[in-house]
């Protein structure tokens, strides 16, 4: 129900309220707008109060004035009313420190963003969406698609969002998307957020169609913005709103992509992806948070499964494959090709069939089972993978990066699995980590450390080497933060219980290259910063560096460089020999506390809370 909600007049005929109260408007209930308190809150006792009006409360002689002084090209400041309110003003652009002008359309406020000679319409809240600005010409569209979208890659082409917007009809439904992506944009642009972008987004999502799948599409991007900004609560909020829209139009299943997306081919590929976008996302909080639970997991999905990025983008889209071909692709005589997107697909699919066979418990006797059956599914991934799809890199120096995050998955899922049952021990102080979960008690060391610990280091070299690639900046997806820091975590581990000499200089070495690349994403995003603010703590107290502390068996940085694995500046075993000694020997208690990874627990219950304050 619309919040804006009708009221009846004299005349018995019904009007509509331009505004509802706050408590109405997040029930969705009707409002008669009474001031002040409407009937519903008077009812019910409930406080009842207002949005603050950003009108700004200028009159017809300042409207003028105003109007005026645009013409005559000056920049518009609106002067604010007794009360202290004021137009929003949108954060500008750093690189392009152009002017911001205001100017009313319609006697209406609404703001225009000039940013070098593109000029940007944006209304304020409670006056009609007005864009005065072409997609490809809006600089924050452009760096939402140049910087975000190669890493989930679910909304429309470019060139084909800009079309289909050309159609008045369609302009009301895709404006609250556009919103989200041009704060996306700013981010990746100006490296802050800007609540003036979000107070515009609230507005768009005021006015559009609860039921709208482009709901799911901005919801969904929307939770991540916060989330990497560190508006956990905010973040929680729209992702339930995102997976609870998409489940009640059963985006899940392959009629709704074709019925949605009726003559349009890359629109159903659009709708698709949709789904498993969500499906991924919803993995990674639950990786990420470690008490959130993968809610969408155990659904039943018909939809088919996502084509190649080249073929997307070129509109060419092909006859889908189905999730059901993918699971069956052992049984295939002939090869099947499946785009990267399947592979992710699988990658996220086999972590939560791992997941499934773990004790949530772990103890001494679990060690084989672990073994024996969560290991095949992770195993059947990696040794089913054509041999296009094992290199992440082209011959271009171009990185795959959904296969970026395929490997990813795969590498920290098996850490995760195998670390509780290895020699790699855990040390109190990784509870500082907010990608880390606090560890269980020591128990007896079971008779296969050894190959829970070959498993480990295999893991994260093989994360050194994705991490390694050659690439001029290290871009992908903020979801990577916690994949990279259980692997670092582990590999502190390994520098004080397993590795000596030239093995130890090397993995110092890999440890600041994983960081670097940490701050790199935290440059842009915050919640990753402050991961790396909470490693870096963690680090100077497992190794002994830092803050005046000195570390006798620490040895001299080697001047080779990161290694990428493999080789002889790669982690070797061939010098490992396990100790008998049980004492503060590796934790094997409950898994879903060590790695959020592995904390699926009651598909009912959606907490957010992690515990240990971050």
């Amino acid at each position: 129900m619309d919040s804006r909600s009708s009221s009846h007049n004299g005349s018995g005929r019904a009007t509509r309220s331009s505004l509802a109260c706050l408590p109405c408007r997040s029930r969705h209930s009707k409002c008669d707008g009474k001031r002040p308190c409407c009937t519903r809150c008077a009812e019910t006792g409930q406080e009842c109060t207002y949005a603050r009006s950003r009108r700004g409360g200028l009159d017809r002689a300042a409207l003028a004035d105003r109007r005026r002084r645009l013409a005559a090209g000056e920049r518009i400041s609106p002067a604010p009313d007794s009360s202290g309110q004021r137009y929003t003003t949108i954060q500008q652009v750093q690189e392009h420190p152009a002017p911001l002008m205001v100017e009313d359309l319609h006697n209406e406020p609404s703001e225009r963003i000039r940013i070098g000679d593109v000029i940007l319409g944006i209304s304020l809240p409670g006056t009609s969406i007005v864009h005065l600005g072409g997609i490809k010409e809006d600089p924050l569209i452009n760096a939402y698609y140049e910087k975000f979208h190669g890493c989930h890659p679910f909304l429309l082409p470019q060139k084909h969002l800009t079309r289909l917007y050309e159609d008045p009809h369609r302009q009301p439904s895709f404006t609250p998307l556009l919103a989200v992506m041009r704060l996306i944009g700013h981010i990746y642009t100006s490296r802050e957020w800007s609540m003036s972008l979000r107070d515009h987004i609230d507005a768009c999502f005021l006015q559009a169609s609860p039921s709208d799948p482009v709901m799911v599409q901005c919801r969904l991007l929307l939770s991540m913005a916060l989330f990497w900004h560190d508006y956990k609560d905010a973040a929680k909020l729209e992702m339930d709103a995102a997976t609870s829209l998409a489940v009640d139009l059963k985006m899940f299943l392959s009629d709704f992509a074709a019925s949605h997306g009726r003559d349009d081919p890359v629109l159903r590929e659009c709708w698709r992806r949709t789904w498993w976008m969500l499906y991924i996302i919803d993995a990674y909080y639950t990786g990420t948070l470690g008490t959130m639970n993968f809610r969408v997991a155990n659904i039943t999905a018909t939809v088919e499964l996502p084509c190649e990025e080249l073929e997307y983008e070129s509109g060419n889209i092909p006859e889908p494959r189905t999730l059901q071909e993918f699971n069956c692709r052992e049984f295939s005589a002939d090869p099947i090709d499946f785009s990267s997107f399947a592979y992710l697909i699988g990658a996220v699919q086999c972590a939560g069939s791992a997941i499934s066979v773990a004790p949530k418990i772990a103890t001494k006797e679990d060690s084989a089972h672990v073994v024996q059956a969560a290991d095949c599914s992770l195993d059947g991934w990696r040794l089913l993978l054509p041999k296009d799809r094992k290199q992440v890199m082209d011959k271009d120096g171009k990185i795959d990066e959904l296969m970026f995050q395929a490997h990813l998955i795969i590498d920290v899922s098996t850490i995760g699995l195998h670390r509780p049952f290895s020699a790699l021990k855990f040390n109190a102080v990784e509870n500082v980590s907010s990608c880390a979960r606090e560890p269980p008690l020591d128990t007896p060391i079971p008779d296969l450390i050894n190959v829970h610990t070959v498993r480990v280091i295999r893991a994260i070299e093989s994360q050194i080497r994705l991490l390694a690639l050659p690439v001029p900046e290290f871009h992908h997806t903020p979801f990577t933060t916690c994949m990279v820091s259980e692997g670092t975590l582990a590999l502190l581990s390994a520098c004080t219980t397993l590795l000596k000499g030239t093995h130890l200089s090397t993995a110092r070495d890999q440890i600041r290259m994983t960081l670097g690349c940490l701050k790199v994403l935290g440059e842009v995003w915050p919640r990753t910063a402050r991961n790396v603010r909470e490693i870096q703590t963690i680090a100077q107290t497992v190794l002994g560096v830092g803050s005046g502390v000195s570390n006798s068996s620490e040895t001299p940085s080697s001047s080779t460089g990161p290694s990428s694995g493999g080789g002889e500046g790669s982690l070797d075993l061939a010098s490992y020999v396990p100790s008998n000694d049980t004492t503060n020997s590796s934790s094997l208690g409950s898994i879903e506390d060590l790695c959020g990874w592995y904390s699926l627990g009651d598909l009912s219950d959606i907490s957010w809370g992690l515990g240990n304050g971050s």
